[in-house]
């Protein structure tokens, strides 16, 4: 029986509701009376509401509701017919009153699934439903004389016989073996053996129902002298005799010392034998099939269903990244799972994917294709022209990423061209890239506009590194966000900080409407408001203004104004779709929410057609990035870039002192996007960078030379005395980048398998020269994550990587995370445009628009910001509602620093819950436009780029330190002292003026004369502020005697007064 899915079934029901809407209008025009209308609207009305109940009626048959009947009857069935065999030997009397409860259990049932059929004429034609009926028809004469009939006894035994395939049915249903996980053999052989044991008992019972009687009749037919007969032919039937029958009949085709003596028995013999010669070897043959392992996957032709959507993989799909994609695209918390994915791959698939496909999670949802996608052949096999959209996967590690993106280019100009040839429309890609330049040799490839999502592998990678260095923890952050996990969080969890995190790992971002009810509210206060109802966060916003899809993070004070117009969307944080939903219909009556739904459906309509909409969202960042390469002095709005380029040769140096640097191991091609939002101009301020290779970066080294504080050192991080030029004792940070394939690995799983070793050993040798660095890793494949962990951490079989201390801290990014965001974009095309802001932040100089509206629309960052002194040891949910409501800042989650909790490590708590108390070693994660200087914390480092600015905020700041005195003296002195300092700082600030010395960015190195000139300074500085601090101390002494003193002075004073007055009255 096809399925229709509900949103179909919705869509259907909703074109028959416009329609009796149309009738009524035209009902209007040509006189007919009123109440006619109303007749045949209500009518109408009436079937929506039946239709409401049989949608949620079938939604109750396939929750655990369900699988509790389908239990229920199978204990039943089985009870009742283990008691007709019992009663073959004894008499049981209460055998009718089981009859009676067990057809009355199947007639329930039978008439719901009816009832919630769509081709109920088909649903009753399957096999299971006509056993189902024979089963039944005895309800209507065991209440009648027909019941004490001989046929009918035999014809009630038979039926009590066959609800034992009720049994077969639900063990094939529900059976899961070990892991939860069939091989093809293994369950080939269980289906088999399941087909064997039901021919056996259901043909023994059949048998014994009509072989009983019949023996029965030949034994009263004897005479006495017959009977007590030694040798005796006949003897009553049983049932283990007729299960020895059967079984001698299946293995010898009928030649067997028992023989049936009734026709019916004689018949049911000959059914038999035929239906195990046509079963058996069918099922024998496919266990040959796949015990041979040969290859049908290229006839293999995918059936596609209307109700049923399908999507298309192609492209490089090993076991791992398929792994993570399936796992978010069939994950439960994205609503209905009636969705199938087609695999189509030009070789047979690999024993590895073989067992994928073998396992029971998917197999029903997954069909593997061999065949060339560049054809037109093999695309109708994958049935691509009905397809939602194509997935184009690429090896993230490819020793040749430049060749990997150009096949994948030409695959997907390729399937766009044959679809559009076949259908006259446009098949959506979701194509994976490896460098960023490839999405402008696509995008310049197309002949039209498209809406395809281009994933680029290493801009994203760098990105999420490059932000870890300022924003740690912010890779499980984006992690949980993007990933749907089914962790769940017991009582008997081993740590604390392990049910913290278990808890935030069940929260994702979900798009959907915002109920009407937030309209004419700041998003800030609708965030406090959502969080107090809900405890979901509120982290962005989408609006259509004048026909443009306009997307901001955390606009803040903005004034929502939620229109069918405006179309206003929010990207929330919660545990699943079910909350996103309530926000949506929030307060809102049944009339509300009807029109909630029919708004729902045409945006829908209307989401097909959006691709002008889309594409102005979409295309702003293409064009942002395509300047940037094309010439940085574009991004210099929004970037600290350099007046003049630095040369390699100038950059380079055998060792640094430099200290609380980044320290970047090994050279990669796209190295820009690690460096470009570490040097973004909102950042409040800048780390130097060390990059440690052994492989000068002649070639790449012109994509950064414009960027400040940034430090070459030729050297390997394998050697301990290179790691020690780079000063890894005194760095703040250090990442170190995966491996490239080679050639040889490519076609080489164990050599493949190896690519992390290198990485492993780097990660070792740095955390031996500096335990307390932290340090950003990237590994290939998740479970190597094991080797870094401590020997004294133990860990059991259920080992996962996503649960390890390092990976909840942040600390190391895994290529799978990417086919995570795949299958996202999936489900919400817009994600993209929410990941890239919130790795890059917002680029407003980049974006052009004529609307004052749009510029109204403040775009926010992410940040990571202190708890504030105030809300130690209260809660988060009191936090929240502080920096929502009160600094229009949106707090996302907490990064809880090492002895937080019982925490050895950092972790990150996505969404905590409301009473999660907040100590001092906490972080919060923060979306904001900008952060105020008190929430910030103290800055270390203090950077500037001219010397006259520097001088400025250097005096601003001593200005700013002097406190008020009430000594005139320890003022005056103060002040001199302070005059001194200053006369001491401008004089030295002359002299550097005087010998031409330039504070620019990037002569600011420890061995220069300018580091030293900034170190007197510095000095200076130092000296003032301990004089300033020496004269607060003495103020803050002197406080108590001066007061005193007065008041001792005035007690004198008034005593002296009273003394004059009393001398006067006398």
């Amino acid at each position: 029986m096809k399925k229709i899915h509900p949103s179909d079934k919705i869509s259907s029901q909703q074109s028959k509701f416009k329609k009796s809407m149309t009738l009524k209008a035209l009902g209007h025009k040509q006189g007919l009376k009123l109440k006619d209308n109303d007749k045949l609207f209500m009518e109408e009305f009436d079937i929506i509401k039946i239709f409401n109940l049989r949608l949620h009626i079938e939604s109750l048959l396939n929750s655990k509701y369900g699988k509790q009947i389908e239990t229920v009857s199978c204990i039943l069935s089985f009870f009742s017919s283990t008691l007709y065999i019992v009663s073959t030997y004894v008499n049981i009397s209460f055998l009718k009153e089981i009859d009676i409860i067990v057809i009355v259990l199947y007639s329930f049932e039978l008439c719901l699934k009816l009832y919630v059929s769509q081709h109920r004429l088909h649903f009753l034609m399957e096999i299971w439903s006509i056993v189902d009926i024979f089963c039944i028809i005895p309800i209507t004469m065991l209440f009648s004389s027909v019941q004490y009939q001989q046929g009918f006894q035999i014809y009630l035994n038979i039926t009590r016989i066959f609800r034992f395939l009720r049994v077969v049915r639900y063990i094939q249903k529900y059976y899961k073996a070990g892991d939860s996980e069939f091989k093809g053999v293994q369950r080939q052989i269980y289906i088999i053996f399941l087909t064997i044991l039901s021919l056996v008992i259901i043909t023994a019972g059949t048998l014994l129902s009509f072989e009983a009687p019949k023996r029965q009749e030949m034994i009263d037919a004897l005479t006495n002298e017959q009977k007590q007969c030694t040798i005796s032919t006949t003897n009553p039937a049983t049932f283990q005799e007729m299960i020895y029958f059967v079984v001698v009949s299946i293995s010898t085709v009928g030649y067997g010392d028992v023989v049936p003596y009734s026709e019916m028995g004689r018949a049911t013999v000959i059914v038999l034998i035929i239906i195990v010669i046509v079963i058996v070897p069918q099922q024998t043959n496919e266990l040959i099939r796949l015990i041979s392992l040969q290859s049908v996957y290229a006839r293999t032709i995918y059936k596609p269903n209307s109700d049923i959507p399908h999507i298309i993989i192609c492209g490089h799909v090993d076991v791992s990244a398929l792994r993570f994609f399936c796992n978010e695209l069939f994950h439960e918390d994205h609503g209905n799972q009636d969705k199938n994915a087609i695999i189509l791959q030009s070789n047979i698939p690999s024993s590895e994917m073989e067992l994928f496909l073998n396992n029971q999670q998917y197999e029903h949802n997954l069909t593997y294709l061999q065949g060339n996608p560049k054809t037109e052949r093999d695309l109708k096999r994958a049935a691509a022209t009905k397809a939602k959209t194509c997935v184009i996967m690429i090896n993230k590690y490819s020793g040749d990423s430049t060749s990997s993106d150009h096949k994948n280019i030409m695959t997907g100009l390729c399937i766009k061209k044959i679809v559009y040839h076949l259908t006259r429309n446009n098949l959506n890609l979701c194509m994976q890239l490896i460098k960023p330049e490839s999405k402008f040799h696509y995008l310049s490839a197309l002949s039209q506009k498209s809406t395809d999502q281009l994933i680029v592998v290493e801009e994203i990678k760098m990105n999420l590194l490059a932000k870890s260095c300022f924003c740690p923890g912010i890779i499980s952050l984006i992690g949980n966000l993007i990933q749907s996990t089914s962790a769940e969080v017991t009582d008997n969890e081993p740590t604390k900080w392990i049910r913290e995190y278990k808890n935030g790992l069940g929260h994702e971002m979900y798009r959907t409407t915002l109920s009407v009810t937030f309209s004419g509210q700041t998003f800030s206060t609708i965030a406090a408001k959502v969080y107090e109802k809900f405890q979901a966060i509120l982290l962005g916003m989408e609006i259509d203004i004048e026909g443009q899809t306009v997307i901001r993070l955390n606009p803040g004070s903005y004034i929502v104004r939620n229109t069918p117009e405006n179309n206003v969307h929010v990207y929330i944080i919660c545990e699943d779709k079910n909350v996103a939903d309530k926000v949506a219909s929030y307060q809102m009556s049944a009339q509300d929410l009807i029109e909630f739904n029919q708004k729902k459906l045409l945006h829908q309509k209307k989401e097909k057609n959006e691709t002008q909409a889309f594409e102005s969202d979409y295309q702003q960042p293409l064009k942002f990035y395509k300047s940037m390469i094309n010439d940085i002095d574009s991004i210099a709005n929004d970037y600290v870039v350099l007046d003049e380029s630095i040369s390699l040769m100038q950059a380079t140096e055998n060792s640094t002192d430099v200290k609380n640097h980044i320290l970047l191991c090994g050279f990669h091609p796209s190295i820009y996007y690690f460096i470009l939002p570490l040097r973004a101009k909102y950042l409040k301020e800048y780390q130097h960078i060390v990059i440690l290779s052994d492989q000068k970066p002649t070639q790449m080294w012109d994509s950064i030379s414009r960027f400040p504080f940034i430090t070459y050192i030729q050297g390997s991080p394998y050697v301990k005395q290179d790691l020690i030029n780079a000063n890894v004792a005194y760095a703040d940070k250090a990442v170190i980048l995966g491996q490239e394939m080679t050639n040889e690995s490519n076609n080489n799983e164990a050599l493949d398998q190896m690519l992390d070793s290198e990485s492993i050993f780097i990660y070792k040798a740095i955390q031996k020269l500096n335990p307390k660095i932290q340090i950003m890793i990237e590994l290939v494949y998740p479970s190597n994550i094991e080797f870094l962990i401590p020997q004294e951490v133990s860990h059991d079989e259920s080992f996962k990587s996503e649960l390890t201390p390092l990976y909840a801290a942040g600390e190391v990014y895994i290529s799978t995370m990417v086919d995570a965001l795949t299958c996202q974009t999936f489900y919400n095309p817009h994600i993209l445009t929410i990941f890239q802001q919130i790795l890059t932040g917002g680029n407003h100089s980049q974006e052009q628009s004529l609307n004052n509206e749009i510029d109204k629309i403040k775009q926010s960052n992410l940040w990571q910001i202190p708890v504030p002194e105030d809300y130690y040891n209260k809660t988060f949910g009191q936090l929240f509602h502080y920096l929502s409501e009160q600094r229009d800042l949106i707090a996302l989650g907490l990064y809880r620093l090492s002895g937080a909790l019982d925490n050895k490590q950092p972790y990150t708590y996505t969404n905590p819950d409301s009473d999660t108390k907040l100590t001092p070693r906490d972080k919060v994660f923060v979306l904001s436009y900008n952060i105020p200087n008190d929430l910030i914390g103290k800055s270390d480092n203090l950077m500037t780029y001219t010397k006259d600015k520097f001088y400025q905020m250097l005096k601003q700041d001593n200005m700013v330190r002097q406190p008020p005195s009430q000594n005139k003296m320890s003022q005056d002195n103060l002040q001199g002292k302070q005059q001194l300092a200053l006369t001491g700082v401008e004089s030295l600030v002359s002299n550097l003026n005087k010998n031409n010395f330039n504070f620019d960015l990037e002569n600011l190195n420890i061995s220069s004369s300018s580091y030293l000139a900034l170190e007197q300074l510095n000095s200076q500085l130092n000296e003032l502020d301990k004089d300033i601090n020496e004269m607060k101390s003495s103020i803050a002494a002197n406080n108590e005697k001066i007061l005193q003193f007065s008041r001792q002075s005035l007690q004198q004073e008034i005593a002296q007064n009273q003394n004059n007055n009393n001398s006067l009255m006398y």
